[in-house]
């Protein structure tokens, strides 16, 4: 259903599948009617379902209460349920009946979530605070909207308004029921954190039959826009996308650190770096015991340990053109984190918090920078693709990863080649008065820590051109 997440959970199927296999199952209780579920059965199941709920931090929703749903868009109201609890870890196992459609609903605390299982086993579930949901329904005055997996549902006012006050996080299903038919729906996924979403009048044409659609067509640019990913299905006709030329107006992007002039820094990551020093995630030195060289593309280079970053001082290669080029064999989705930092320079895991960062997001399954001022959602994408089925970055084999900043446009090269848009992607890094540390592989959150070996990194307060990547990539190509 929702592409994005599929080709995402496909990286986290295994690494779940292997942390959770030697789980001893989570007994599930059936749903009495009352007003905390929807149904009525009694074990029905005949197929267990695993998966994991995590917070919107990265960590682990221990004790979170999940409900598997028996709902389709297609329906007015949830047929049945039966529910579980997961674990310390934030696992689950339930059996549910396999030959109808399952929407898994979990909640730890005020934090709430949705997913709609693909198939039986390993589904991620992610749970933050609930958000406000507003829109409209073009050419509607009656009826109601619903949520598939959720018992919300509110009136459509006689201006084709609505809104929800409390919308789960993760994978929504929004139904427009009127007449007691389900009447058309539209698929999304909820990407940032938020109060209030609010989503442009929805239409239900003629040629879409019974979907709802989006006049404005960025929301269906293939990336996070204004706050959500929706799901185009095959043969729904959708605006055509014009293509707009960035803005190449030359942004002031000085701060007041005076390291940031001429940086040339070049880290084998074997030891030897006396420019570079391993650091855990509280801004400790590592022991050097803890630090794990292995081999590397040449000679020896890092595979750091969850809560493990190397620390190269307080520079600021981000206030002008840069170029940030590293090797590394990376291994892929890491069971808790729902994305991994190569490099950031920031003060916390919040976007506001951070000038800077460079990293790889499991469920839009995409690489992308942190930058501000220039979408809603505060990051850039770089690249989209699966690493399991051939994309830009796979796992478990070396590769060449290239970020370049020029005149304010950001060039990313995997192995040599240009895998972002040709040309480029507007970046302004946001603005700190004080000077912030710059990381490789990690930051101050544990679980960012990038899950792989890194090697041969280069941090230069310049830009690099096509010819010089290729060069790089070419030394070092196996």
């Amino acid at each position: 259903m929702f592409e994005f997440y599929k080709n995402a959970s496909g990286v986290m199927k295994k690494a779940i599948w292997a942390a959770s296999a030697s789980l001893l199952a989570v007994g599930f209780t059936s749903c009495s009617k009352n007003d905390d579920v929807a149904g009525g059965v009694t074990d029905i199941g005949n197929s267990i379902a695993t998966g994991v709920v995590v917070t919107e931090a990265n960590v682990p929703a221990a004790r979170a209460r999940v409900v598997a749903y028996y709902d389709s868009w297609d329906k007015t109201a949830i047929e049945d349920s039966v529910e579980t609890i997961a674990d310390e870890n934030g696992f689950f196992s339930i059996t549910v009946d396999s030959t109808r459609n399952v929407v898994l609903f979990a909640e730890n605390g005020t934090a709430t979530g949705l997913s709609h299982m693909q198939n039986s086993t390993n589904t991620l579930v992610v749970v933050g605070h609930p958000r406000r949901l507003e829109s409209s329904i073009a050419n509607a005055n009656s009826g109601y909207m619903r949520i598939v997996g959720s018992k919300e549902t509110v009136p459509v006012n006689e201006n084709g308004s609505f809104a929800f006050d409390s919308m789960p996080l993760g994978e929504i299903s929004l139904t427009y029921v009127a007449e007691g038919k389900p009447k058309a729906r539209i698929n999304f996924m909820t990407a940032i954190v938020g109060d209030t979403l609010k989503i442009p009048s929805l239409e239900n044409l003629e040629q879409n039959n019974d979907w709802l659609t989006i006049a404005d067509y960025r929301y269906y640019s293939g990336v996070a826009y204004a706050g959500i990913m929706v799901d185009v299905p095959e043969g729904i006709t959708v605006p055509e996308q014009v293509i707009v030329p960035q803005d190449s107006t030359p942004t002031d992007t000085t701060v007041k650190d005076t390291s940031t002039q001429g940086i040339s820094i070049s880290l084998h990551l074997d030891g030897e770096d006396t420019a570079a020093k391993v650091y855990n995630s509280d801004g400790s030195l590592a022991d050097p015991d803890s630090v794990e060289y292995v081999e590397g593309i040449s000679g020896k280079g890092i595979s750091l340990k969850i809560g493990q970053y190397v620390g190269v001082g307080n520079i600021d290669p981000t206030a002008g053109d840069f170029t940030l080029s590293a090797w590394t064999l990376w291994k892929g989705f890491r069971v808790g984190t729902l994305y991994q930092l190569l490099y950031s320079q920031r003060i916390s895991w919040a976007k506001s918090a951070a000038r800077f960062q460079l990293q790889y997001d499991f469920l839009p399954s995409t690489i992308a920078a942190v930058s501000d001022g220039i979408t809603q959602t505060g990051y850039v994408t770089l690249s989209i693709g699966n690493t399991e089925k051939g994309g830009y970055l796979p796992p478990n084999e070396w590769a060449h990863i290239v970020l370049v900043n020029k005149s304010g446009l950001l060039y990313l090269y995997i192995n040599g080649e240009l895998v972002s848009e040709k040309t480029g992607k507007a970046f302004i890094p946001k603005n700190f008065d004080e000077p912030l540390p710059f990381c490789i592989g990690g930051s101050e959150t544990p679980n960012d820590t990038w899950n792989g070996i890194i090697d041969e990194v280069t941090i230069e307060s310049t830009a690099r051109s096509a010819e010089w990547v290729k060069a790089e990539y070419e030394k070092f190509a196996k």
